[in-house]
């Protein structure tokens, strides 16, 4: 048998959080839409239930919890 490397781990809580579009994004979902919802407005809850870009500035954090996301940085 050949001699095996390691394997690097995927943070699991982040990959619930976290997916990549077909073009390559990473996109998450926006906080503070899970509970004392009644003070909200319909616009700003249906605001916050869209799927947002994860901004560029964070990619080197998320790529470094989730090694194995097919990421393309170029992509707007």
């Amino acid at each position: 048998a050949g001699k095996k490397g390691y394997k690097m781990k995927t943070h699991k809580a982040s990959a619930k959080r976290f997916r990549v579009t077909r073009r390559g994004k990473i996109v998450r979902r926006c906080a503070g839409k899970q509970h004392l919802l009644a003070k909200k407005n319909t616009k700003r809850k249906k605001r916050l239930s869209k799927m947002v870009q994860v901004n560029k500035s964070d990619y080197d954090n998320v790529t470094g919890a989730l090694p194995y996301l097919k990421v393309n940085r170029k992509a707007n």
